[in-house]
Order: structure tokens, then sequence, then C-alpha cells
């Protein structure tokens, strides 16, 4: 059982005119699932499945089970509304993914769980259930601590694999970091949407990854994420590991930073 998912550290201080906010957080060794849901504003379709994911606001096993995280993909712009949240980035990751499950074209909504397309959501099925059915023990854990400053975000990560976990440590993991909005809300003036107010929770504000290094036994990395005004939003983080040549999950971390 997945007990440990915060270190319960927060610290504040204050260099000069500079205010440091410092988090760590960890998976603990059993899986901890990406859930990754594609979505868009100017989908008639995808209002339902955002607020599936904002129950999971109330869910006990948010960020100990499962990372929630909402990329929100372009190709629906041309219908007339520009989705604030998308960006073509996006919109690639989830075509890769599908193709590596062996879909063909994409489509809206979408859920990604621990990289396996669900379409649990279509018949009325807990994102939960899906966590369920696609779970994993003994992955290892991701650790990461970040901190956040005036000018930028730091994410210093370690990903201590369990010893079943099986890679090759001469191609280097992926580190992926993903900040979170909560809570947003647009005022859609055009679109399937038109004169409709959305809210979404989770909702990725940024897509950063690196290689990680293999150093006594783990694999680390340190991503520095600039701040402008749309990472400010963030209100949570979320990281993953998966291969050099796969956008599957390994495993994942989040927590809130606010």
């Amino acid at each position: 059982m997945n007990k440990l998912i915060k270190s319960g550290l927060l610290t504040i201080a204050l260099f000069g005119q500079q205010q440091v906010l410092a988090e760590t957080f960890n998976s603990g060794v059993d899986s901890v699932a990406l859930v990754e849901l594609f979505s868009s504003e100017g989908c008639h379709s995808c209002p339902p499945a955002d607020e599936k994911v904002s129950e999971l606001l109330d869910s006990p096993t948010l960020f100990k089970k499962f990372v929630p995280v909402a990329f929100h993909v372009d190709y629906w712009d041309r219908l007339g509304w520009k989705d604030p949240f998308a960006t073509p980035e996006y919109t690639a990751r989830q075509y890769s993914l599908l193709q590596e499950g062996g879909r063909r074209g994409a489509y809206t909504p979408n859920f990604i769980i621990a990289g396996n397309e669900w379409k649990g959501f279509f018949r009325g099925h807990s994102i939960e259930s899906g966590v369920d059915t696609f779970a994993k023990s003994a992955i290892g854990n991701l650790k990461i601590d970040y901190q956040a400053s005036n000018t930028e975000h730091e994410v210093k990560a370690v990903f201590s694999p369990d010893k079943g976990f099986i890679a090759d440590k001469s191609k280097p993991l992926v580190l992926s970091v993903a900040p979170l909005g909560m809570g947003l809300k647009s005022n859609v003036k055009r679109g399937e949407n038109r004169n409709k107010q959305l809210q979404h929770e989770f909702v990725a504000l940024d897509w950063q990854k690196i290689p990680m290094t293999f150093e006594n036994n783990q694999w680390v990395a340190t991503l520095n994420l600039a701040k402008d005004a749309h990472k400010e939003q963030a209100q949570a983080i979320s990281a993953w590991v998966s291969s050099d040549n796969s956008l599957v999950p390994i495993q994942a971390v989040g927590g809130y930073i606010k």
C-alpha cells in the first residue's frame, strides 16, 4: 500500500527581498498513476469530463494513488474559440501516446491512465476504478524537491527504483514536470461552448522534460522553470518519469504548492 506522498515540509525563507518557498513530495514505492485528460474549451463534450476530473479534489487517494493532469489540445481552436490553455506540444503528446497504444487519430475528451487509453468515463465509471485497473506495485520512489523564488521554479528529482524494476541504465530516463492550475475559469465567447463559463482543475500550465542521469543506483535531474504570468497561476505541481523512447509514465508524484 502506498502511504507516502508528501514529507510535510513547507519552508518560506526571506533572503533580502527574495522569498523562497520549498516543498518536498514522495510517491512511495508502489505505482502512482498519471491520469491524463486531453480536453478543449472548443469541444462541447469536454465539460462533463472536466467536471469528472474536478470530483477528484475530494478523493482520499488524490496524489497517493494518482496524479491528475489536464492537457488542453489546440486542434479544436479552428471552430472559433482559441483555448487559452492549449499548446501544440500537448496535442503532439496525445497523438504520440495514442499511437503507442496502437490507435490512429485523436479525440476529446480522452483519458489516458498510466499510459493506457481509458474509456470507462463514457460508461459512467469512476476514474479511481481506472486507476485500480492499471495499478502496479513495487516501482520505486520518485522524490521531488520543489523550490520557488521570485525569479524561477526549480525541481530536483530523484527516482530510486525498486530492486525488481528493470531498465537499461545506458539509456536515460526522462523527467517531466507540469505546474497545475486550479479553479481556472473561462468565459467562452465562440465555438461549441459559446456563452458558457467553464471551470477547470489540474490544468497543465507548462510541460517541460529533461534527461535524468544514473548516479549511485538512482536517477537524478534538476529542472528550472522560468517564471511567467501563466505559470504564476499554478497551485499544484506534477512530475513523472518515463523512458527515453516512450511517453508512457513509469512513476508519478505531485501535490499542492499553494
